[in-house]
């Protein structure tokens, strides 16, 4: 489905990153990387399938799915911050991830796509802080209203690695955490970083 809707028009290509997990996997060892990744995949396949998506493959650390519409796109970002903003802590470890999407007309390569479309959702997702999604004008501009707390936040041009001409970009967010009780001092986490 998503093949023959390709070639009619524009799909979006999400990724997704877990932040921090080569410090969580040095400092927590295997069984550590073993339940982020866990975690991660189980968040990101239910809210990908929800939103008519497909994983295209696992990247380690994160992942690249497609969607026949950006706004579907944009709606699983939403469900995938929000479920990992209320996790609980994973050995001592919040999972925190970052989202890059970006719409387009990638080329199809076996099961997967490449191009331009694909390469600058993978440059947003690493530009993005932990908990958000950075998008393109073009998926910002599929699904403008957001329901609940999440909320668009202009950044204009935005300078990515590789790119001759920078992308208009949007930054989405999700609310605040909700309050949990807090972690005994062995189960403290890590310092938020970039």
């Amino acid at each position: 489905m998503l093949e023959r809707f390709a070639k009619r028009g524009a799909i979006a290509i999400m990724f997704t990153d877990i932040v921090d997990f080569t410090k969580a996997t040095e400092a927590g060892g295997d069984k550590t990387a073993t339940k982020l990744l866990d975690a991660h995949d189980a968040v990101v396949e239910t809210h990908v399938r929800r939103a008519k998506g497909r994983i295209i493959k696992s990247l380690g650390d994160g992942s690249m799915a497609v969607f026949n519409d950006p706004a579907d796109a944009v709606r699983a970002a939403v469900g995938i911050l929000e479920s990992v903003r209320d996790l609980p802590a994973i050995r001592g470890w919040m999972l925190r991830v970052r989202i890059g999407i970006d719409a387009g007309k990638p080329s199809k390569r076996g099961d997967d796509y490449i191009g331009h479309t694909v390469n600058l959702a993978a440059r947003l997702t690493r530009r993005a802080r932990p908990g958000e999604a950075l998008v393109t004008e073009a998926v910002q501009a599929s699904l403008k209203k957001l329901d609940g707390e999440a909320r668009w936040e202009k950044l204009g041009e935005v300078a990515l690695k590789g790119m001759a001409t920078p992308p208009k970009a949007w930054r989405l967010r999700v609310g605040r955490a909700r309050r949990k009780p807090k972690a005994s001092a062995s189960r403290r986490t890590p310092a938020r970083s970039r």
